[in-house]
C-alpha cells in the first residue's frame, strides 16, 4: 500500500468514526436519561463507562482529541459514581450532561 493509499484509508476511517460518533453519544444520552429516571438499574452505568472508555481511547486516534478528552473525564466520573453506589442526583446529572455535550460538540467540529 502506498503512502497516498494509506493516507486516504486513514482519512476514510476517521471520517467514518466521526460520522458514527453522534449516534453513539445519542445512545449514551438516552441510557443516562433512563438511568436518572430509574427506568434502568444503576448497573447500566457500567455500559456508559465502557463506551466512554472506548471513545477516550479511540477519539484522538481518529482525529478527535476533544472527544477523547471529554470521554476520559466521563469515564472517570462514571467510575466514581459506580464506586459510590448511590443513584445520580441533580449535580451528577448536570456533570454527565455537560460531558456528553462536550463529546457531541467535539464530534461536530470534525
Amino acid at each position: 500500500m502506498s503512502e497516498d493509499e494509506l493516507g486516504r484509508t486513514i482519512a476514510r476511517l476517521s471520517a467514518d468514526y466521526a460520522a458514527q460518533l453522534p449516534g453513539t453519544v445519542a445512545q449514551m444520552e438516552e441510557l443516562w436519561r433512563r438511568i436518572v429516571a430509574a427506568e434502568l438499574p444503576l448497573s447500566q452505568l457500567s455500559e456508559l463507562l465502557r463506551t466512554a472508555h472506548s471513545i477516550s481511547g479511540s477519539g484522538a486516534t481518529f482525529g478527535l482529541p476533544g472527544a477523547s478528552e471529554a470521554a476520559g473525564e466521563l469515564e472517570l466520573f462514571m467510575e466514581r459514581l459506580i464506586d459510590s453506589g448511590r443513584p445520580p442526583g441533580p449535580a451528577e446529572h448536570e456533570v454527565a450532561r455537560a460531558l456528553l455535550a462536550a463529546i457531541r460538540q467535539a464530534a461536530a467540529q470534525c
